[in-house]
């Protein structure tokens, strides 16, 4: 995994944290979009934070990760 790569997952898991710490209640729709990964690899996401961790998915460039919440009321 390269160093651009190792960034790219940190700052994924970073985002995702500072979303759910903020969040009393779950009305949040976030998403993102993968980028900035090299041509030819994928952004991984682990199991846990560790590069050695078992690998629970590949995401491309342009790929985009979505979080949904509760639909806020009408």
């Amino acid at each position: 995994m390269t160093i651009r790569s190792r960034i790219a997952a940190t700052f994924a898991v970073a985002s995702l944290t500072l979303v759910f710490a903020g969040q009393s209640h779950a009305t949040v729709f976030a998403a993102w979009q993968v980028a900035n990964v090299p041509f030819g690899e994928t952004l991984n996401v682990r199991k846990y934070p560790s590069g050695t961790s078992q690998k629970q998915a590949a995401y491309p460039n342009g790929t985009v990760l979505q979080i949904p919440g509760d639909a806020p009321a009408a």
